[in-house]
């Protein structure tokens, strides 16, 4: 019998852990095709049955939208990464199949489908009949501009309405990583957690006692986080090494004058979850006229081509797999050829870590202003015993090093870098009194 579950919404990732009567933490399974993942990719394709348009629309989530959109891109609309407009006004409602759905109702589907399709070992439904609690994660800050925090946690309080789920504890996303990260400590300590996912990374320095009992004490010193994440680093890639073999920095002949093509074009290619956008017949209409006047008409015909067969989900996977495998490796080959897009780039470590300077930087920057927070409170100052990185741009070895070299190599761990959240969520549900830990003091 499930007590409680924790879930980690993500940008591009969602994983949900539960802890059951006994005390015992798992991940929860997302099977298709043979294949079974400890995460569910954060993307709903929504259709509508073709001899009843007035009936509900058809949802699908994870690997079964992707899917569903993949064999019948025309027949469905995919909505990737939900989770990044929460804080946004400028995305208040879409229209889907001639029907206004709002933003709050889309987090719903998705939360709803994620429950109905996540499965135990063994094939058992993760909600089952009984009372349970939940503990939700929260980012730090949430992605965007200038994200509005009031309004995106209004909009994932009121998606959570929309399920079984609805009266959640919400909880810092690093939070759960550190619970989870501070289950295993034998002595007092104070925690470093960075969490780095795929839209933010946040921040958290908590200083933790363990009681003769064994309970923790808790003393929270600082949260921070910022907007950048595992795509972002993504998007230099494409805007760097995949972008100009589509065109981008050429320019095109138009009523007797020379213009650039616009980058809006090529940063649609580089933010995932807005590749949709460039699929519709008036875009394609345009790239294929850019391309019949290019400067260099073989770049704009490869960008022609990457969106006239929807290969957006594609790329966005051949790049993350490049990434990861700059990992462990100096240079690794991105190819599309297979896919009918003559475009081959060789990616290089030491490019690529000159590529998210920028970005690193700025990580570093919220590192020290969260380490100076804490400083500030505990009035003094503060010695980090255990930085714990989760997250799978942590696995990135220049971030790596970014906190080796401010905090020292023999104090940073890692482990399940993609299930640390949700598992810390859980076991946080699971408490007797959560208050310490929940953002609003709710036990």
């Amino acid at each position: 019998m499930t007590s409680a579950i924790g879930i980690d919404f993500g940008t591009t990732n969602t994983v949900v852990a539960l802890v059951d009567a006994a005390g015992r933490v798992a991940t929860v399974r997302f099977s298709t095709e043979g294949t079974s993942e400890g995460g569910c990719r954060s993307v709903l394709a929504i259709g509508v049955d073709e001899d009843d348009p007035r009936a509900s629309l058809l949802i699908d989530i994870g690997p079964w939208a992707i899917q569903r959109y993949l064999a019948g891109p025309e027949e469905c609309r995919l909505i990737q990464s939900p989770k990044s407009h929460l804080g946004s006004r400028a995305f208040q409602e879409t229209r889907i199949f001639g029907r206004t759905v709002r933003l709050e109702q889309l987090v719903g589907w998705f939360l709803s489908a994620l429950l109905e399709r996540g499965r135990l070992e063994g094939g058992a439904a993760v909600v089952e009949p009984g009372a349970f609690r939940v503990a939700a994660g929260r980012p730090v800050t949430f992605w965007g501009t200038k994200p509005d925090d009031a309004l995106a946690m209004a909009r994932l309080r009121a998606g959570y309405a929309m399920t079984d789920i609805t009266d959640p504890r919400f909880v810092y996303e690093p939070v759960g990583a550190s619970f989870y990260a501070a289950s295993q400590l034998t002595r007092d300590a104070t925690v470093l957690v960075a969490d780095l996912g795929g839209g933010t990374t946040d921040y958290s320095v908590i200083r933790y006692g363990i009681r003769d009992d064994g309970s923790l004490t808790i003393t929270p010193l600082a949260h921070r986080g910022i907007g950048i994440g595992g795509d972002r680093f993504d998007f230099r890639i494409v805007q760097k090494a995949v972008a100009p073999m589509l065109g981008k920095g050429t320019t095109y002949r138009s009523f007797g004058g020379q213009f650039d093509i616009p980058v809006a074009y090529f940063n649609r290619v580089g933010n995932w979850h807005e590749f949709t956008f460039l699929r519709t017949p008036e875009v394609l209409r345009d790239l294929k006229l850019i391309a019949r006047n290019a400067e260099a008409p073989e770049r704009v015909d490869r960008l022609v081509r990457l969106v006239d067969g929807n290969l957006g989900f594609h790329l966005n996977q051949r790049i993350a797999e490049a990434k990861a495998a700059l990992s462990s490796t100096e240079a690794v080959i991105l190819s599309l050829d297979d896919l009918g897009v003559d475009l081959t780039v060789s990616l290089e470590r030491s490019a690529f870590e000159s590529w998210i300077a920028e970005d690193l930087a700025a990580l570093s920057g919220v590192l020290d202003a969260t380490l100076a927070e804490a400083e500030a409170t505990a009035g003094g100052e503060v010695e980090i015993d255990v930085a714990f990185l989760t997250g799978g741009s942590s696995l990135v070895p220049a971030v790596r090093r970014l906190f080796e070299a401010r905090l020292g190599a023999n104090r940073i761990q890692a482990g399940e870098e993609f299930q640390s959240v949700a598992k810390g969520l859980a076991l946080i549900a699971a408490l007797p009194d959560a208050s310490a830990w929940t953002i609003d003091g709710r036990a």
